[in-house]
C-alpha cells in the first residue's frame, strides 16, 4: 500500500503541473489535443514488449475513452468560463465523491468509517475552495462545467480502476489507454471546435510534447496505484492535486488566497491524514 500511496501523490503534483498549463495556453483544447495525441506517440513503442489486452479489457478501453472525450469537453469549458482556482477544486473534489458511491455501490468495496470521514474532508475542503469564487465574474457558469467535469471523473475513475484489474500485467491496460485516449480526442476535437483546432495544435506542438510526457506521468501512476485495490481511497487522495495547483495557481496565475480557502486547504491535508489512517 505504501508503493500505491507514493503513486497516488506523484500522480497528483504532476497533475496540478499539467493543468495550471493547460489554463495558460491560448487555446486549451488544441493543447488537450496535444496531450492525447503526443501521450499515445510516447507509449506506442514500449506495447510491443506487452501482452495485448484481452476482450473484456477492451470494452473498458472503448468506455473510458468515449468519457474521456467528455471530460476533456467539460474540463475545457470550464477552464475558459472562470478562474483556476475556483474550478479546478471542485472538478477534482466532486471527482473522488462519485468514484466513492461507485466503488461501493458497483465494484462492492466497503471502506471503514475513518476512510468516509477522510473522503468527506476531502471533498469538502476542495468544493469549499470552488465556492468561495462563486461571486467572480463567470463563476457560475465555470462551477457548472466543473461539476459535469467531476461527474465524469467519478466514471473514468470507475471504469480504469476495473479495467487495470481485468489484465494480468498492469501496464498493458494503463499503455493502451493512452492510445485509446489519443483516438478518441483525434476524432473528436476537430468535429467540435473545427478546423482552427488543428491550427492553434501546430502552433503549441513544443509544449503539448511536454505535457504529454507529463500526462503519462500523472494518469499512468495513478492508473498503477488503482490496481492495488480501495479505489475510492487512492482517488480521493489523488485530489490532493488542488494543493499544489492552488499554489502554481497564486505563483503562475496571479491569482491570490484567502484565509477561508486556506481553511479548506487544511481540510483536504486532514482528510488525507485520515485516509492513510484507515
Amino acid at each position: 500500500m505504501t508503493l500505491a500511496l507514493l503513486l497516488i501523490f506523484v500522480s497528483a503534483a504532476v497533475h496540478a503541473v499539467v493543468n495550471v498549463l493547460t489554463k495558460r495556453a491560448d487555446d486549451k483544447y488544441a493543447m488537450r489535443l496535444l496531450i492525447g495525441v503526443f501521450s499515445a506517440i510516447l507509449v506506442t513503442p514500449a506495447l510491443f514488449f506487452l501482452p495485448l489486452p484481452n476482450t473484456r479489457a477492451l470494452g473498458f478501453l472503448a468506455a473510458t475513452a468515449l468519457v474521456h472525450a467528455v471530460y476533456e469537453l467539460l474540463l475545457v469549458r470550464s477552464y475558459e468560463s472562470a478562474a483556476f482556482s475556483a474550478v479546478y477544486p471542485v472538478a477534482r473534489g466532486t471527482g473522488p465523491l462519485f468514484t466513492a458511491l461507485g466503488a461501493i455501490l458497483l465494484l462492492g468495496e466497503r471502506p471503514p468509517l475513518v476512510e468516509i470521514a477522510g473522503i468527506l474532508c476531502v471533498c469538502g475542503g476542495v468544493i469549499a475552495i470552488g465556492l468561495s469564487h462563486r461571486a467572480s465574474e463567470g463563476a457560475l457558469k465555470g462551477l457548472s462545467f466543473a461539476l459535469g467535469t467531476g461527474f465524469t471523473i467519478g466514471i473514468y475513475t470507475l471504469i480504469d480502476a476495473t479495467g487495470v484489474r481485468s489484465v494480468e500485467e498492469p501496464l498493458t491496460y494503463v499503455l493502451w489507454f493512452f492510445v485509446a485516449h489519443g483516438i478518441s480526442v483525434l476524432a473528436t476535437a476537430p468535429g467540435i471546435r473545427g478546423r482552427a483546432v488543428i491550427v492553434e495544435a501546430r502552433r503549441q506542438w513544443k509544449l503539448g510534447i511536454l505535457l504529454g510526457v507529463l500526462s503519462v506521468t500523472t494518469y499512468g501512476s495513478a492508473m498503477l496505484a488503482y490496481s492495488f485495490g480501495a479505489t475510492a481511497q487512492l482517488a480521493a487522495l489523488r485530489e490532493t492535486s488542488v494543493l499544489f495547483g492552488t499554489a502554481l495557481a497564486m505563483s503562475f496565475l496571479g491569482e491570490h488566497l484567502t484565509p477561508r480557502r486556506w481553511l479548506a486547504a487544511g481540510a483536504i491535508a486532514a482528510g488525507a491524514v485520515l485516509l492513510q489512517m484507515g
